[in-house]
C-alpha cells in the first residue's frame, strides 16, 4: 500500500506540474486523451516515510527526467541508500531528518539553482557531490556522524555557504571556491582541516567555536567585508597571505592564539585581536587606511609585537591621524617615543602594561 501510495502521491504532483500542449489533438505529445505524458520525469520528487531502498529504485526508474526540478528526502524510517545519479541539474534539493540514510549518490548534479538543505540526518556518513559547480545556497547541519565534506568544483557562484553542527566532521574542503557572499563554519567539534585555500573574495567569512582547529590560512583572500574568527579553542597562528581591503572589521577573538599575518593588508576600518596567551608576532606592514586599532587582549602583545606595530604606524606615509590605537602589553623605550608622536599627528593611543 505504500508504494500504491506513493505512486499516487507523485502522479497528482506531476498533474499540477504538466499542462497540456495546446494543440495535442485527440491524443497528448507522449500520452493519450489530451494529456502529456511523463518521459521528461516528475517536477518533484518526494522520498518519505517508510519507503525501502527498492521502493526507491522504482520511483527513480518510473518518474526521474529533465522536468524533475525539486527532491526531497525527508522523514523516511528505511532508506539507507539512495542512488541519484542520474540527475545533474535540480532547483531544490532537501535532505532531512532521515533516521537510517547512510549513503547518497549525487555525483553528477552539477548545479542547485535555489537552495540545498542536509539536516539531522542521524546515519548519514557519505554525500557525494564531487561535480557540483554550481549553488546559490547550501545548508548541512546536525549530521551526527558525516565525517567529510568534499566540494571539489565548487567555484565562484556560492551565495551563502553554511556548515555547522556535525560533530564528526573532521575534513572541509572547497579546494576551487574562488568567490562567496557568506561563508559560515561553526560548531564542528572534530573539524582539522579546512581547505578553502583558493577563495579571493568573501563578502561575510565567520569561522567559530571549532574546537580542534589549529590553523587557518587564508592565503589568496584579498577582499572582504567582515571576517569573524572567533573561540576556536586551539587556534595558535593565522595567516593572511594576500587580504588587502576590509570593508567594515576583522574581529578575531582565540584563547590560544600567538601569531598572525596580514603581509598585505592596507585598509580596514576597524581591527579587533584578542587572545589569553601572549601574541608574539602581529604583521600589517601596509596598513594604511583604518580607523580602530584594538589591541587590548588579556593575554597582552609581547614587547617585540608592540615594537613592530608602532614602528609600522609611525612609518605610515602621509602620517595617520584620528586613528584610535589601544595595545596591552610592556612597551619599548623606542615604542613609548613613537607612540607620543602618533599622538602629537592626533591620534589616541592607549598602552597599557
Amino acid at each position: 500500500m505504500k508504494y500504491i501510495f506513493i505512486k499516487v502521491f507523485l502522479v497528482i504532483l506531476m498533474l499540477l506540474s504538466f499542462s497540456c500542449s495546446p494543440e495535442d489533438g485527440k491524443n497528448g505529445i507522449d500520452g493519450v486523451d489530451g494529456i502529456d505524458g511523463t518521459t521528461n520525469g516528475y517536477g518533484t520528487l518526494i522520498f518519505t516515510g517508510d519507503i525501502t531502498n527498492e521502493d526507491a529504485v522504482k520511483i527513480i526508474e518510473e518518474s526521474i527526467g529533465e522536468d524533475t526540478h525539486t527532491i526531497v528526502i525527508s522523514n523516511t524510517t528505511n532508506l539507507t541508500t539512495l542512488d541519484l545519479s542520474e540527475i545533474s541539474v535540480v532547483a531544490k534539493l532537501e535532505v532531512i531528518d532521515n533516521d537510517k540514510l547512510e549513503n547518497l549518490n549525487l555525483s553528477n548534479l552539477k548545479s542547485i539553482l535555489d537552495e540545498g538543505i542536509i539536516r539531522n540526518n542521524n546515519a548519514l556518513t557519505n554525500i557525494n557531490l564531487d561535480n557540483l559547480t554550481v549553488i546559490e545556497n547550501l545548508r548541512v547541519s546536525e549530521n551526527n556522524i558525516l565525517p567529510l565534506i568534499n566540494l571539489p568544483k565548487l567555484l565562484s557562484n556560492a551565495k551563502n555557504l553554511y556548515f555547522s553542527q556535525n560533530p564528526l566532521l573532521k575534513n572541509l574542503s572547497i579546494p576551487s571556491l574562488t568567490q562567496v557572499q557568506t561563508l559560515f563554519i561553526a560548531n564542528l567539534d572534530n573539524l582539522t582541516s579546512i581547505d578553502i585555500n583558493t577563495l579571493e573574495n568573501a563578502s561575510s567569512l565567520i569561522i567559530r567555536e571549532n574546537k580542534k582547529l589549529t590553523t587557518i590560512n587564508l592565503l589568496n583572500l584579498v577582499t572582504a567585508f567582515r571576517i569573524v574568527i572567533n573561540d576556536n579553542d586551539m587556534i595558535q597562528s593565522i595567516t593572511f597571505s594576500n587580504l588587502e581591503h576590509v570593508t567594515s572589521s576583522i574581529d578575531i577573538r582565540e584563547d590560544l592564539l600567538e601569531v598572525i599575518e596580514f603581509s598585505k593588508l592596507s585598509a580596514f576600518p576597524t581591527l579587533n585581536i584578542d587572545s589569553t596567551v601572549l601574541l608574539t608576532a602581529l604583521d600589517f606592514p601596509l596598513a594604511q587606511d583604518f580607523s580602530r586599532l584594538q589591541l587590548n587582549s588579556p593575554g597582552k602583545l609581547s614587547t617585540e609585537a608592540i615594537d613592530q606595530v608602532i614602528t609600522t604606524l609611525v612609518n605610515i606615509t602621509p602620517a595617520i591621524t584620528e586613528t584610535v590605537i589601544s595595545i596591552n602589553g610592556v612597551a619599548s623605550a623606542q615604542a613609548l617615543i613613537d607612540a607620543e608622536t602618533l599622538r602629537t599627528n592626533g591620534n589616541t593611543v592607549n598602552i597599557i602594561e
